[in-house]
């Protein structure tokens, strides 16, 4: 079942961020899943200020799917977001989705919400 009102808040502008996700009720596993930030939904892809693909290959900077799931296993996700990737992003509200694609070809849309990041104090991160 899809999640209509998700939320990413609660983590600082300029910090690593996993955002992890399960999903459930799958038909098939995992073959690969999106997450795309934007401000404004009807943005182009190509808009967008983040967005992460990951497969079941863990890519350091991007995520990885580290459970494929199936008919009766949940699949989980991990998206890493970078120090660069939430400073783009900054104390703002985006709008932002998980999309996934099973071995079948199906796309669903487990999750859509917002992010809502929080200003940070310390910019520097050399001693």
């Amino acid at each position: 079942m899809s999640t209509l009102t998700g939320t990413i808040s609660g983590y600082v502008v300029g910090d690593n961020l996993e955002v992890r996700r399960t999903v459930t009720d799958l038909t098939d596993a995992i073959a690969a899943a999106w997450l795309t930030i934007k401000r404004h939904a009807r943005e182009a892809d190509a808009d967008a200020i983040v967005a992460k693909v990951i497969t079941t290959g863990d890519v350091p900077g991007t995520g990885q799917i580290e459970n494929a799931g199936s008919p009766s296993v949940h699949g989980d996700l991990r998206f890493d977001l970078t120090p660069a990737d939430t400073a783009k992003l900054g104390a703002a509200s985006w709008v932002y989705d998980v999309q996934i694609k099973l071995d079948d070809g199906t796309v669903y849309t487990p999750e859509v919400g917002t992010v809502d990041l929080t200003g940070d104090v310390t910019r520097s991160t050399t001693p």
